[in-house]
């Protein structure tokens, strides 16, 4: 449990490193089949002695955190944040926010693409949007 445990951090740490300035969509779909190689690897029950899906409550936090960029399921994480059994119950939204800013601007410097700099320019405001609700939520938790 404590190397699953230290993997699931480790794996969300690397996420969240200041070196590391964007962070695509693209890039969370690919970081994400490592954590289900992860959470595979747990649900094989590798440990003599764990019952069930135990070893996978080690990557809960990462898994819920990825689900919602993935899903792009920010209604819902906004709409229950700090209600009991939530969907989205273990994210930070500090930890949201952190990521959520390092996908603003992620394509900006593609200009092969011209045709869809307004979806483009439309996916940046969503982002600003949801990054300015969570800055909300996070002002409204320290009060």
């Amino acid at each position: 449990m404590s190397a699953c445990k230290h993997l699931s951090t480790s794996l969300q740490q690397m996420l969240l490193q200041s070196d590391i300035k964007q962070i695509s969509l693209g890039a969370l779909q690919q970081f994400n089949i490592d954590v289900t190689e992860c959470e595979n690897f747990a649900r094989a029950g590798p440990v003599p002695g764990f019952q069930g899906d135990t070893l996978l409550l080690a990557f809960i936090n990462l898994r819920q955190l990825l689900d919602l960029f993935i899903q792009w399921d920010w209604s819902t994480y906004l709409a229950d944040f700090g209600r009991p059994n939530c969907r989205y119950l273990r994210v930070n939204p500090h930890i949201a926010l952190a990521v959520l800013e390092k996908m603003k601007d992620s394509s900006r410097k593609n200009t092969m693409f011209a045709q869809f700099r307004k979806n483009e320019r439309e996916k940046q405001k969503l982002i600003e949007t949801v990054a300015k609700q969570l800055r909300t939520l996070i002002n409204s938790q320290q009060t």
